[in-house]
């Protein structure tokens, strides 16, 4: 879930600012980030990102997939801690909480994902996005609910009208 931190702690701003000052860091090769360098196209192979998507998280514009932020954790070499503030600031669990998640009840039709649980399993953060999805996914499962109380189960009627 996405960090209740200050802004200037969290979201895109923060996390290439973060990222810079890490890729400065990284042992044992530090990555030159500035424009025309070729320390983002290094920083990129090595997180299978585009150059282009480097520069964007970078400059603030956006915060990449959370399976990115991972693999610029993997690519920077970074220890715990250093992961845990990159995970933090850019809103996603840690892989150490992504872990404690294998020891969740098995989700079943007796035991269902919850809309919520879902967006959160996704790394949906942002606010419009996440409501969104949540509102949809509830969508889809009223009128699965609707058409399988049709004849047969199958879907039609009231249901696909909508």
């Amino acid at each position: 879930m996405r960090s209740k931190g200050s802004p200037e702690r969290t979201g895109p701003a923060a996390l290439g600012k973060l990222v810079a000052e890490l890729a400065a860091r990284a042992q044992p090769e530090s990555y030159d980030l500035t424009p025309g360098g070729t320390g983002r196209r290094r920083l990129a192979e090595k997180a299978g990102m585009s150059v282009w998507a480097i520069g964007r998280m970078l400059r603030g514009e956006t915060l990449p997939k959370v399976e990115n932020v991972y693999a610029l954790a993997d690519a920077l070499n970074l220890d715990e801690e250093a992961q845990n503030r990159l995970f933090d600031t850019a809103g996603y669990p840690s892989r150490s909480n992504r872990v404690k998640g294998s020891n969740q009840p098995v989700l079943s039709i007796a035991n269902p994902p919850t809309p919520d649980s879902i967006a959160d399993s996704l790394g949906i953060t942002h606010s419009f996005v996440r409501k969104m999805l949540i509102s949809s996914i509830n969508e889809a499962v009223r009128l699965q609910r609707e058409a399988d109380q049709n004849e047969g189960g199958e879907a039609g009627g009231a249901a696909v009208a909508r």
